[in-house]
């Protein structure tokens, strides 16, 4: 799996998970995809249990948990932290695709990531 991970966030994770575990539960960090709309990709991190069907990767000591089938949307992820504003940043520099407004997924099939978005894919009736 490849994930971008800065130096700032691995340290900020680690002592996440330093913190959470006190009890004994090996947790890991999930990266969640998020419904955004048009456009580009949104991500949240989780800490969670590792369960028996995750996949697992160890990323700088920080170990990374993802459901079987999400390795496609999220290989190439990069992961910042910010000290001036305490939050992390989780983006996908070229995500594998996307879907442009108006069209159905379905029916019109996914978008490359540099195609751009200038109208509709589906004709509208005249």
């Amino acid at each position: 799996m490849d994930i971008g991970l800065s130096d700032l966030a691995a340290a900020r994770l680690k002592l996440l998970l330093w913190q959470e575990q006190q009890d004994g539960e090996r947790l890991a960090v999930q990266v969640v995809p998020l419904t955004s709309g048009c456009g580009m990709p949104t991500f949240a991190l989780e800490l969670t249990e590792i369960r028996p069907s995750y996949r697992t990767a160890d990323i700088k000591g920080i170990p990374f948990a993802w459901k079987p089938g999400e390795a496609d949307r999220l290989h190439g992820i990069r992961i910042d932290w910010s000290p001036e504003t305490g939050k992390f940043s989780v983006w996908h520099p070229g995500p594998p695709h996307s879907f442009v407004c108006g069209t159905h997924p379905e029916k019109d099939g996914p978008r490359s990531a540099s195609e751009p978005i200038t109208e509709n894919r589906r004709a509208e009736p005249e």
